[in-house]
């Protein structure tokens, strides 16, 4: 039970990371008008809070892990890695698709808290696929808590590249 009041806790957190994102654009030194270019911040701070959002999934894996009937130790395991690149490859499409009629701009502009809501999806389905592929890899092996680890390993390396590159 406490498990699972840390995750719920650790769900929480993500939403208050995203909700003082929020509410700290209301600060900027310029306000946006239309047609022109907004602040944005450094890449430093984005991937910051991105690395702050793969650690709040990191908890609620590990804690997860800790459970004594854990969802680890199912049989959709072997499988989530396809399902997963399915479910994010048709996600993009999906979201390319309606950002090219315009239709995401729309409702970014009435609901920003889109945006955020958008963000985390694909930052979870990213971790989740690295964290069923090393599963995989591992044969389901416990513990699982050194595969969810690893897993956040690998992600925060996956961006750190993707940020010192591009």
């Amino acid at each position: 039970m406490k498990w699972s009041i840390l995750q719920i806790s650790t769900a929480f957190a993500i939403i208050a990371i995203m909700a003082v994102l929020e509410f700290q654009t209301g600060y900027r030194t310029m306000e946006p008008t239309t047609g022109q270019w907004t602040p944005v911040y450094s890449a430093y701070v984005t991937f910051f809070i991105i690395a702050l959002v793969i650690s709040c999934f990191y908890f609620l894996f590990l804690f997860e892990a800790k459970k004594e009937k854990s969802l680890f130790s199912r049989k959709m395991w072997g499988n989530m890695p396809k399902k997963v690149l399915i479910v994010g490859a048709l996600s993009a499409v999906l979201f390319i698709a309606l950002g090219a009629t315009g239709m995401v701009f729309e409702w970014v502009e009435e609901w920003r808290f889109l945006l955020y809501i958008f963000l985390v999806y694909f930052l979870f389905l990213i971790y989740v696929f690295i964290f069923s592929f090393e599963h995989k890899m591992k044969k389901f092996a416990k513990p699982y808590e050194k595969t969810a680890f690893i897993s956040y390993i690998w992600t925060l390396l996956l961006f750190f590249i993707l940020f010192v590159f591009f």
